[in-house]
């Protein structure tokens, strides 16, 4: 007990670094991101019952490259619940005949995949252009994608 007592001040800063240091490990177990969860945590519950057809996706593609006047590329990838379209096209393509095209992606997908997925589209051109790119974005609940062309007024 003597030793304790003439020592009070460094059992009391002990003390104190020990609660710290305790306080520290909790604080980053709770705020440190835990890699063995999925990233999207529930959101993409059920997603296996809303499969995108791959043979569609590819019809768009080699339809798009082929019979569409101006249209170079069009690729998609898949994000979790957004799918994301690139359509490359040349500079010489106006913008409505653009947006028409666009469009014309959301026919290749069924009415169940449209109200699961969030589908963007990003249109752009190898060539400086004024009115490229193009973002459109069409959330789950919408019909038609929402455009952002880029340019800053």
């Amino acid at each position: 007990m003597k030793f304790i007592k003439s020592h009070k001040t460094l059992f009391i800063v002990l003390a104190v670094i020990i609660i710290l240091l305790i306080m520290i490990i909790v604080l980053f177990l709770k705020l440190s991101p835990d890699s063995r969860k999925n990233a999207y945590g529930n959101r993409l519950v059920d997603i296996e019952k809303y499969p995108i057809d791959q043979e569609r996706m590819q019809a768009m593609s080699t339809e798009f490259a082929t019979n569409l006047e101006g249209v170079q590329s069009v690729n998609y990838t898949v994000n979790g619940r957004r799918i994301n379209i690139t359509m490359k096209l040349g500079a010489a393509v106006p913008k409505d005949i653009a947006i028409q095209y666009a469009n014309k992606t959301l026919e290749y997908f069924t009415d169940e995949i449209k109200s699961y997925y969030d589908i963007q589209i990003f249109v752009s051109t190898d060539e400086e252009s004024e009115i490229y790119p193009m973002i459109g974005s069409k959330h789950k609940t919408r019909d038609t994608y929402v455009w952002n062309t880029g340019v800053v007024n």
